[in-house]
């Protein structure tokens, strides 16, 4: 780059400088030209990018060649290649200021446009008092990545060794756990990475597998009759519960754990919240419980709650406020439901629902969906109508706390071509902000397939 061209202009445009110097010594005031060519800061403009205008420069002297920089890329998109620079000397002012790009060589007049999306680009500056000069290397870094695209790939398939229309995935540290039945035998298999799964024994003739969560770092399921089976990691051991006749309810479905702990909310320990049935009425209610072993009866369900085939997540409001979301289900009459019930929990008044169905009624009936809260947002994968069909789109996302749905930009968030829409699927999120999806079925086929997906900027 530093050929005799650069350095003829250069020379020519010093001797200049000299020369206006001694123009000016002989005048009866008296005034010494600056020996200081470093560059102290950059900021660039273009009125169609307003952006621009706040990316932050960074300067690094060296010995050699000095480097110009913005450590926090410009966003995705940002065009840079009419960009109007302008430098902050330490001299206040410099004899010239040159721009060396691949294509072109431009002494900076003020409103020079400069196209910095070919490199490299160097920068020649010269003091003053011509006695000078250093060299810059000037990067405007941009995203070269869409920060709102999902990236989604297709990790494993036919995982399991014959259909079972039962299944249900759960992740406990880091580690998934997908159980599936097929109405007389049950299997457990678990996987580092969502590519190989490991089976793991599972000692149970009534494992309901899809009445599973996490809850307390420990995985816990309900059985068909009622007790719980709980296991801890995957080199341990099944650990089942049996409940004494004393307790006046049955256990019938796990609903959710709620988790307190980001706010430090010590004098309410985390909760598992299940559905129960009272023993004497057969009136069907919610039960907390901190430990597995001793219930709290809460309230009688609300109606056109579900029972069964919902989904259900819970995740912290903007303010703070622990809360749950449930979706969709069968009723305990056996109908498919439209409804959205969100919990939250407040200091002063306790545990309090709400059915978002009342004041937001235009959302279909939904049975098998999974939802998940991705991006401080819902992101609720699959589903089937109260018909029974598998038409739901792929992806809704909800930005309201699941008041309103849409479907996901198909330009940013689109599961593979080699995807087909289904319900009974499983949604989990790991530790590094990753999406599988696993298994589910259609009307007409059974999955057990493993997809995996992430948001480019999630941990930006």
């Amino acid at each position: 780059m530093r050929h005799s061209t650069i350095y003829i202009i250069a020379i020519t445009v010093s001797l200049i400088a000299i020369l206006t110097a001694a123009c000016s010594n002989s005048s009866t005031t008296s005034y010494t030209p600056s020996d200081d060519p470093t560059v102290d800061a950059l900021t660039l403009s273009n009125d169609s990018f307003p952006a621009l205008k706040k990316a932050v420069f960074t300067v690094e002297d060296k010995i050699d060649t000095g480097l110009i920089y913005n450590v926090d890329s410009l966003e995705y998109g940002t065009k840079i290649d009419k960009v109007i620079p302008k430098f902050v000397f330490s001299g206040s002012v410099v004899s010239a200021a040159i721009i060396y790009t691949p294509n072109d060589t431009i002494a900076l007049t003020g409103g020079d446009t400069i196209d910095f999306s070919v490199r490299p680009v160097y920068l020649h500056t010269i003091s003053e008092s011509g006695d000078a000069d250093k060299w810059y290397e000037v990067q405007v870094n941009v995203h070269q990545t869409d920060p709102d695209l999902y990236l989604w790939e297709l990790l494993a398939d036919d995982i399991l060794p014959q259909q079972f229309s039962r299944q249900k995935a759960v992740m406990l540290r880091d580690t998934i756990y997908l159980f599936a039945s097929n109405g007389l035998s049950a299997v457990c298999l678990y996987s580092a990475d969502g590519k190989t799964f490991v089976p793991k024994e599972v000692p149970f003739d009534n494992f309901d597998v899809q009445n599973t969560l996490v809850h307390s770092d420990t995985i816990i399921c309900c059985m068909h009759d009622g007790e719980i089976a709980t296991l801890g990691s995957a080199n341990a051991s099944w650990q089942k519960m049996k409940f004494d006749d004393s307790l006046p309810f049955t256990i019938d479905k796990l609903l959710l754990s709620f988790c307190y702990s980001p706010y430090d909310w010590t004098e309410i320990p985390d909760s598992v919240w299940a559905l129960v049935t009272d023993k004497s009425t057969g009136v069907p209610g919610v039960a907390t419980s901190a430990d597995f072993s001793e219930w709290v009866y809460m309230d009688n369900l609300p109606a056109e709650f579900p029972v069964s085939d919902f989904a259900a997540v819970t995740f912290f409001s903007p303010t703070g406020r622990p809360r749950a979301m449930i979706v969709g289900g069968f009723s305990a009459e056996g109908a498919s439901l439209n409804t959205r019930w969100n919990m939250e929990y407040e200091p002063e008044s306790g545990y309090r629902w709400e059915n978002f169905t009342v004041e937001q009624p235009d959302f279909t009936s939904l049975t098998g969906a999974s939802i998940i809260y991705y991006n401080k947002h819902f992101l609720m994968f699959g589903g089937a109508n109260a018909e029974n069909m598998v038409d739901n789109a792929a992806i809704m996302e909800s930005y309201d706390e699941g008041m309103n749905w849409n479907e996901t930009d198909s330009a940013h968030n689109h599961m593979p071509d080699t995807y087909t829409n289904r319900a009974y699927q499983s949604v989990l999120v790991d530790s590094n902000q990753n999406i599988y999806v696993i298994g589910g079925k259609s009307c007409n086929k059974v999955f057990s397939d493993v997809y995996k997906g992430k948001l480019n900027s999630i941990n930006w």
